[in-house]
């Protein structure tokens, strides 16, 4: 099992002029969800909302005929 704790890209990624902040607003059941869901993954949740992103943006350019660019 991996070691818990804190996330060594994440001062990488701070730093990385290619990497963005974004934030906002959930249910806070849902943000809850979201953690557990992490870290039972072991997964960071930067890397986990990228991916999510990634999905929900791919399927809205197939919905819209390609009208959302990466």
């Amino acid at each position: 099992m991996k070691q818990l704790g804190i996330d060594p890209m994440a001062g990488g990624k701070r730093e990385d002029p290619d990497y963005a902040q974004v934030s906002g607003y959930i249910p806070k059941k849902l943000a809850l969800k979201f953690k557990a869901a992490c870290t039972m993954r072991e997964t960071t949740q930067s890397d986990a909302l990228e991916k999510a992103i990634q999905v929900w943006l791919e399927q809205k350019e197939s919905d819209s005929d390609g009208e959302v660019a990466p």
